[in-house]
């Protein structure tokens, strides 16, 4: 997605082009999450943001921003966002070192060598120039993948053949009439929308758009892009499977691989094996350079914030190396169960977010920050709670809760309703104590100043339910 959704951004905007030198991926155009949030405890005052024009993560491209820095809910976003990315990384890492040990038939040790480059070309060269060095580097990458594609395609489309006796017929799960091929019509949208809310790779891309016109373009034409990469990925697997050429003793990561190669294994043994390993770790570079930045911009904007941006560059050097390291090893072999564990967290988190950005002056008054902190833990109690209930015990049911579930469509609906539920229990609550009893003394609404002077309270809900007089004595 990194590199493919880089096809539709141009012209550029200030916020991706004005900051000079390796500033540009840290400060400029640092994608405005919290754009729009709003809400009692989730000010729209600035504190002290960049006026400048440019963006940091907890404003917009028109400058401030719009929750209070050090606050409750910008910190547990961060935090989220940082695990999201940091995770779809490390799943980054771990796709190209599977790639090397299992289809290019490296050994462990040669296996980090591939990956340790990756990671140290695209630090090097978003160090050097930040996010406008990303998106040019984004829209290369695109352009290359999108040509490989339609080589291999069109090497499928005049090699491939059919096993003898033809295609045989598919079964119940290949046809997708199970539970995991229904749950995936719900999970597969609602985790990746989830996803990109808390990355904060996409809403670089968002904020560094020339105008609204443009943003939408880059946005039809990414999505368009992707949509056609990922069906040609996913139906040659498919295909790979329903003929034969990849069985239960295929590695999974390899089903896409299995049909360009000659043998019966998964390996690289020709050319057009070469060219879909090589269109994977284009496509993969795109995605953990795009990473890269989103977490400098992240941790330059919270962590780092007022600190010299060599801080932040050593800081994501730190993060990136082990990261890449860990990823060549077998330790991580499962991609998806990777996945699944920054989806989960983002679905749990997500409800309380979007009624956060509603703008209607009613709701920016219910929707507290401390309703949104207990409507994101209300989330990962629900689903660790039915992850718990299902299982039977505690260590097998958090893990199938986030990370051996398989995208069940219960266990995202348990995060859903449980953090939705939550927020709105804690948006009635703090409804009750602000406006009941309404004929007794409600000390947000009268503070006695020494001298006796009762302060008036402007808070609309208080005002409606208590009257705007001070209490009679």
């Amino acid at each position: 997605g990194g590199g493919l959704g880089g096809l539709g951004g141009v012209p550029l905007g200030r916020a991706a082009t004005s900051s000079s030198g390796g500033g540009a991926g840290a400060e400029a155009a640092a994608g405005g999450l919290f754009a729009d949030v709003g809400g009692p405890g989730i000010d729209a005052e600035s504190d002290g943001a960049e006026s400048d024009g440019h963006s940091t993560m907890l404003g917009g491209r028109r400058g401030g921003s719009c929750l209070r820095p050090g606050s409750g809910i910008a910190a547990l976003s961060a935090v989220v966002i940082l695990l999201n990315m940091s995770i779809a990384m490390l799943a980054e890492y771990a796709t190209l070192g599977t790639l090397f040990r299992a289809f290019v038939g490296c050994s462990r040790d040669v296996a980090v060598l591939p990956t340790l480059l990756m990671a140290v070309l695209t630090i090097g060269y978003t160090m050097a120039g930040g996010l406008y060095v990303s998106i040019l580097t984004d829209r290369l990458q695109a352009i290359v993948s999108m040509v490989l594609v339609i080589i291999l395609a069109t090497f499928l489309g005049a090699a491939f053949l059919a096993p003898e006796g033809g295609m045989p017929e598919l079964t119940r799960a290949q046809k997708g009439f199970s539970y995991e091929g229904y749950s995936s019509l719900f999970s597969m949208p609602v985790s990746l929308m989830s996803a990109t809310l808390y990355s904060e790779a996409v809403w670089q891309r968002v904020w560094a758009a020339e105008d609204d016109k443009t943003l939408h373009r880059a946005a039809c034409v990414g999505a368009l892009a992707v949509s056609v990469v990922v069906f040609f990925f996913g139906f040659v697997g498919f295909l790979a499977v329903w003929a034969g050429r990849a069985g239960e003793g295929t590695d999974p990561n390899l089903y896409f691989f299995s049909l360009f190669s000659k043998g019966s294994e998964a390996r690289l043994d020709s050319v057009p094996g070469l060219m879909a390993l090589l269109c994977a770790a284009l496509m993969s570079e795109g995605a953990v350079d795009s990473l890269q930045n989103g977490i400098t911009a992240t941790l330059s904007s919270t962590l780092l914030k007022r600190k010299p941006l060599c801080a932040t560059r050593l800081l994501v050097l730190m993060v990136n190396v082990p990261l890449a390291v860990l990823g060549a090893t077998p330790l991580v072999s499962n991609v998806l169960s990777l996945f699944l564990l920054a989806n989960m967290s983002t679905v749990a988190c997500t409800p309380p977010l979007c009624l956060a950005l509603l703008r209607s002056p009613r709701a920016r008054e219910l929707v507290t920050e401390a309703a949104v902190l207990c409507g994101c833990l209300g989330g990962v109690l629900g689903v660790s709670a039915y992850g718990v209930a299902r299982a039977g015990n505690v260590r097998e049911g958090l893990l199938l809760a986030w990370m051996t579930n398989n995208y069940g469509f219960d266990y995202i609906l348990a995060a859903l309703l449980s953090s939705a539920g939550s927020v709105l229990l804690a948006v009635a609550i703090g409804h009750l104590c602000r406006c009941w009893p309404p004929c007794r003394f409600h000390p947000a609404r009268d503070i006695q100043l020494s001298d006796s002077r009762p302060v008036q309270n402007s808070c609309p809900t208080v005002q409606k339910c208590c009257g705007s007089g001070p209490r009679n004595s």
